[in-house]
């Protein structure tokens, strides 16, 4: 019998792996990839810096509070790092809180492939993933839409989503997508 390594393998090279903190600098860098709108300030760059680090805080202290028992996992592809996505593993669903993916590994599929071993392994436990994302400036809502994630609320500023795994009561219920992105 084997224990749990730390690690998933998703196939097609990807890779999950427990964030550990060496992966600090990256998981940074990805918080300031994901967030161009911080740098927008008129303003020196060491208050950007500041104003990153402040954020990040914030974030991570969000994170925290709202999913004290989530999973932070590195994205692999191929061995190296090239992104990172936050799990909760609830009793009645999976909660996505955050996936990103580094702007020099975008568009090759990475992060809908780590969707979709997700996806794969949820449904061996009928479990429905949910996430939230931003109604406006997000292009990531069509590629939800493209992975079976349905619109279960609008609260604005944003969409929160669910996939439900073929044959569970919920994905029964028919939910119409609104037009996003």
């Amino acid at each position: 019998m084997s224990g749990f390594t730390g690690s998933f393998m998703l196939g097609a090279g990807l890779n999950l792996r427990l964030a550990s903190q060496n992966d600090q600098e990256l998981i940074f860098q990805l918080f300031m990839e994901s967030r161009p709108w911080l740098a927008w300030a008129d303003a020196s760059s060491d208050f950007i810096r500041d104003l990153y680090e402040q954020q990040f805080r914030a974030m991570r202290a969000g994170v925290e509070s709202v999913y004290p028992d989530h999973l932070d996992f590195i994205i692999e592809n191929c061995g190296t790092a090239a992104g990172r996505i936050i799990v909760d593993l609830g009793y009645a669903d999976w909660r996505i809180s955050e996936i990103q993916v580094l702007k020099k590994a975008r568009g090759i599929g990475i992060g809908s492939n780590v969707i979709k071993g997700l996806q794969a392994a949820a449904a061996r436990g009928n479990m429905p993933l949910t996430l939230s994302t931003p109604i406006f400036g997000s292009t990531s809502f069509p590629l939800y839409q493209r992975l079976g994630f349905q619109v279960i609320r609008e609260q604005m500023p944003m969409l929160h989503l669910a996939w439900f795994p073929p044959g569970h009561p919920a994905a029964l219920l028919s939910n119409p997508a609104p037009q996003y992105g």
